[in-house]
């Protein structure tokens, strides 16, 4: 009954003292302090079983009431201790450790005890419980009642109980001495003193009770050995605090000592960090000086180009008075070429009228003269010919030494341009260099400032000390102020550079522009002087066209392939930026796990100095702080780094876009060069024409396949635009998170005044960073707008190309069936005309052979006026050719026929040119016979006069032969009024033998 009662107590006793100090033994060095008592306890229990078996035979009644007597005697020291130890609980913790151990100890040996008791062996039982009395309050009485035969039930019960109250007591006040240490962290070295002295008073105290003790317990040596070790080894552990304490104060002093020197170095690097600030100022008005004499070369350029440009109107000047001397010199070529040519036709005609009179007489000396003048007169013309050549070749040398020396100008002034641009980087990487050694600068300033910030002086130093700090702080902070402002100083005249390099570089392409048109109007001048050589001959023309279309079609070639390759290029470039891209989201997912691991390691960190904190150790705290502040900079430093390199790739893909654009401008350029091909080449060969038409089927399908490589740049540019904004928003989600976290932070864990400026500091700098990657973001959203604006701008210029082209085509095709038609319509007049004038000839021909077989040309220009008037009864159709002759309007018959009887019904030619049995052959054929029969004469009008007799017939007939003969001849000349054939008399003419042959033979 009692071993249970007993083994319940220990039980109790144990989940008690678990509870109580549960969280005060995870520490190593009690573990092994325990089972070093442990083991004690298993050694002494071997000694008290050897003596149990050599005083089983010996045991009398006088050592049970020995027992009982010393069990009661050591109940009341046992109560006595633990009166003495309980009161002084709220006052003393280290006592309260060590009471702590003792009861912790004890219910483990009763644990382990357990297992030795034995029904049969009850002198041993009470042997052992008798060891362990002095450690276990309140047992020993329980064993003497239960030796004695009492009931121990209630009295057992209710000394249960009050151990129960007292170890809640205890309880209650181990709870407020937490609370206690936990409003005690802030005054960490007054506590420090406080422990020291506490622990000489408790080592003074427990030497005391240890000697007291000793006297008092010299007789039960052997029993108190587990618990002078257990106090031995807490004094030890005392011991090893004291020393711990010691190493830490001397620890502190070397601290101090770093942190002297620590103010020295930091001396130093101020002195450094002024040297370097009065190296930037020189530098920065060296940058000054170079500005200025930057200004003053621009000036002398300005003033180069103004020379320039007046030898540039000078040239052009020259080159217009040249040009119209040319013009001049190319008519009076032209002039002379005429005039050869009229000697040429002079010369033939003398040729051919010396071969006509080389008949009649071949030794004239006539013809020797006019042969002799032709022949001078063709040595001068050859001698004028030579002095032509001989000026156009030195214009021709003149034109190409004004040329060369253009070019060496426009060279000149394009090695001066490229100086100035080399420059304007020079003057630019300085400034980025000078920007970066400022940010340096700005980060040192920065770390001592936290340096200063963080050092705190320790109350074990002279007020002099600390004046001279605060007069040191004073110094640096008035130094830090000065640095400062002389940053700013130099960012205003950082920015004013700047703004001097913009102004310039605008400059530079203002002369780059000019240069650009100096070299165009150059490209158009020799334009028009190969234009003037190309004007010597048409052969030359010919084939100097046929070269440059060859050439063209090279350079088409050419910059289509160039064309492909920058394509290539660019896809290449944002196949890159793609993996740049995926490159950094892969960073972020890093990122992201290094947060979150770097989250948990905080939370063990935070765990394991909460336990640091309860076992005291107060110099910690500060350590675990300044741990913390650095995790939080570098936090603060990984994000700041991951805002910049978002930065670099959103210009870099800037760049990409701006090359992008250039690259379009570049084929737009190309594109309308292609366009203004000259469209007058129409008299060209058809092979020509074919090449054109493949070169512009070849443009039109280049020009589709970089529309659809447009549309995938823009596409990609959209997808870039859509990862920054992407990447922006999960580094604000990131910030936020860091932020909450340290706000989560700050309200678990109280801050001190120099770790909350210090705290303030980063924040203001990472909100200075945000508002810096918010601005630079609404930049590049700007810049992608503008370049969504050039692209549109583009896309429309590109289907003006397209209209231009499709313009030229259907123009081309016009201008194609324009020429056709004309050919077609001159084709058809050179036939007409020719049948013409074979009809001519052969009527012509057959009449004269009819008039002069019948003698009948003298009277031709008698009845000429007469045969007018009768102009309108013969054709009727002919009668609108007649309409300006005021004389042919409607006159009468002066022949003798009357009106009333109706005109003579004539022939009509028009129908009847080619039959077999024409009028005109009835006449010849009448005429070559001699008599004409009644079937050959033209039918007469159905009412002829009947009054007249046979011989008045005949004369008649003969009359009316005549008529028609001198008909037939009015109309042939009619037909023939053109130009080919001149108004003159018909006596007049002198008609040619050949049929092919006009106008009048000249007589020369």
């Amino acid at each position: 009954m009692w071993i249970d009662e007993l083994y319940r107590f220990s039980s109790l006793a144990c989940h008690v003292a678990c509870a109580c100090h549960g969280s005060k033994m995870a520490d190593s060095t009690k573990k092994e302090k325990i089972a070093a008592a442990k083991k004690k306890l298993k050694q002494f229990q071997q000694k008290s079983s050897s003596e149990k078996k050599a005083n089983k035979e010996n045991k009398t009644s006088n050592t049970k009431a020995d027992l009982v007597n010393t069990q009661s005697e050591e109940k009341n020291k046992s109560q006595t201790t633990d009166q003495s130890k309980l009161p002084d609980s709220s006052g003393i913790k280290i006592n309260q450790s060590t009471t702590s151990v003792k009861d912790l100890s004890s219910v483990s040996t009763d644990s382990n005890q357990f297992d030795w008791f034995d029904p049969t062996r009850t002198t041993a039982s009470t042997e052992s419980l008798h060891q362990l009395s002095q450690q276990i309050n309140g047992l020993l009485t329980e064993s003497q009642v239960y030796m004695n035969g009492d009931d121990v039930n209630n009295t057992s019960i209710a000394e249960l109980e009050k151990r129960n109250q007292e170890l809640a007591a205890l309880l209650e006040k181990h709870s407020q001495a937490n609370e206690q240490l936990s409003t005690q962290l802030q005054q960490t070295k007054l506590y420090a003193q406080n422990i020291q002295n506490q622990l000489d008073q408790e080592r003074n105290g427990f030497d005391e009770k240890h000697k007291k003790d000793v006297g008092s317990l010299r007789e039960q040596l052997q029993v108190h050995i587990q618990t002078i070790g257990i106090l031995v080894a807490e004094k030890t552990e005392l011991q090893s605090q004291l020393g711990q304490s010691h190493r830490i104060s001397e620890q502190r002093l070397q601290e101090l000592e770093e942190i002297s020197g620590r103010l020295k170095a930091s001396r130093q690097r101020v002195t450094d960090l002024e040297k370097n600030v009065n190296s930037s100022t020189q530098s920065s008005q060296q940058h000054e000086k170079l500005s200025r004499e930057t200004a003053k070369e621009v000036d002398r350029l300005k003033l180069e180009l103004y020379k320039a440009n007046k030898s540039k109107e000078e040239y052009q000047e020259q080159l217009s008075e040249l040009k119209e001397k040319l013009t001049a010199k190319v008519s009076e070529c032209s002039g002379l070429d005429q005039s050869v040519s009229n000697l040429k036709k002079k010369l033939e005609m003398a040729e051919l009228y010396a071969k006509q009179l080389s008949n009649e007489n071949e030794n004239s000396e006539e013809t020797v003269q006019i042969l002799a003048e032709l022949q001078q007169e063709k040595g001068d013309l050859l001698m004028k010919i030579q002095q032509y050549d001989e000026t156009f070749q030195k214009m021709s040398e003149e034109k190409e030494q004004i040329s060369y020396q253009y070019q060496q100008y426009v060279s000149q002034i394009q090695r001066q341009a490229e100086d100035q641009h080399k420059q304007v980087t020079s003057l630019s990487e300085e400034r980025n260099k000078l920007l970066a050694r400022q940010h340096e600068l700005e980060c040192a300033v920065h770390e001592l400032q936290q340096k200063l910030e963080n050092i705190d002086v320790p109350p074990t130093h002279t007020e002099v000390d600390n004046t001279e700090y605060k007069d040191e702080i004073s110094r640096l902070k008035t130094e830090y102020q000065e640095l400062i402002s002389r940053h700013e100083a130099q960012i205003r005249d950082n920015a004013q550079l700047s703004r001097f390099l913009e102004e310039k570089e605008e400059r530079i392409n203002e002369l780059e522009t000019t240069v650009n048109t100096l070299g165009e109007e150059a490209g158009d001048k020799a334009q028009l002087l190969e234009s003037i050589q190309s004007d010597k001959t048409a052969l030359s023309r010919a084939l100097t066209q046929n070269k440059d279309l060859k050439n063209q079609l090279a350079e088409l070639q050419s910059c289509f392939v160039k064309m492909t390759n920058d394509n290539m290029e660019l896809l290449t470039k944002l196949q890159s930026g793609e993996h740049q891209n995926q490159d950094v989201m892969a960073k972020l997912g890093r990122q992201e796990d290094e947060l979150t691991e770097i989250k948990q390691q905080i939370a063990r960190k935070d765990s394991e100095l909460n336990e640091l904190r309860n076992m005291s150790k107060t110099n910690r705290i500060d350590e675990y702080q300044q741990e913390q502040i650095n995790d939080r900079l570098q936090h603060y430093e990984a994000q700041a780094q991951l805002v910049d390199t978002l930065q670099n790739e959103l210009r870099a893909s800037q760049d990409m876009v701006d090359a992008l654009t250039t690259q379009s401008s570049e084929l737009r350029a190309m594109l309308i060069k292609a366009a203004e091909i000259p469209k007058d080449d129409n008299n060209e060969e058809g092979g020509a024409e074919n090449k054109r038409d493949q070169v512009l089927e070849s443009l039109s399908t280049t020009i589709q396949q970089l529309e659809e490589e447009r549309g995938i740049l823009v596409s990609n540019l959209k997808e870039q635009r859509e990862l920054s904004d992407k990447l922006s928003v999960r580094v604000a989600d990131l910030q936020e998170q860091v932020l909450s976290n340290n706000q989560d932070d700050a309200d678990n864990n109280r801050v001190g005044r120099a770790e909350f400026e210090q705290l303030k500091t980063a924040m203001t700098m990472i909100q200075d960073k945000y508002t810096k990657v918010m601005k630079d973001k609404a930049d590049l959203s700007d810049k992608a707008d503008q370049l969504e604006h050039l692209v549109t701008q583009l896309q429309g210029e590109s289907d003006t190309i397209g209209e231009y082209i499709s313009l030229y085509h259907h123009q081309r095709a016009l201008l194609q069936q324009r020429e056709s038609q004309k050919n077609e319509y001159i084709g058809h007049l050179a036939r007409d005309r020719e049948e013409l004038q074979g009809k001519l000839g052969q009527l012509q021909a057959l009449v004269m052979q009819l008039l002069g077989e019948r003698n009948m040309l003298h009277s031709y220009n008698e009845e000429s006026i007469l045969q007018k008037s009768t102009d309108n009864d013969i054709q009727p159709h002919i009668a609108h050719k007649h309409h300006h002759h005021p004389h042919h309007h409607h006159h009468h018959h002066h022949n003798g026929v009357p009106n009333g009887d109706g005109g003579v019904d004539w022939p009509d030619y028009t129908s009847s040119e080619d039959d077999s049995d024409s009028e005109v052959e009835q006449i010849v054929g009448g005429a070559e016979n001699g008599d004409v029969t009644p079937t050959q004469q033209p039918s007469p009008a159905p009412s002829t006069p009947t009054s007249d007799s046979q011989s008045n017939k005949s004369n008649n007939k003969a009359q009316e032969e005549d008529q028609t003969a001198h008909r037939i001849l009015h109309l042939l000349s009619e037909i023939g009024h053109s130009n080919l054939v001149e108004k003159a008399s018909f006596m007049e003419r002198n008609f040619l033998p050949c049929k092919y042959c006009k106008g009048r033979l000249m007589v020369v």
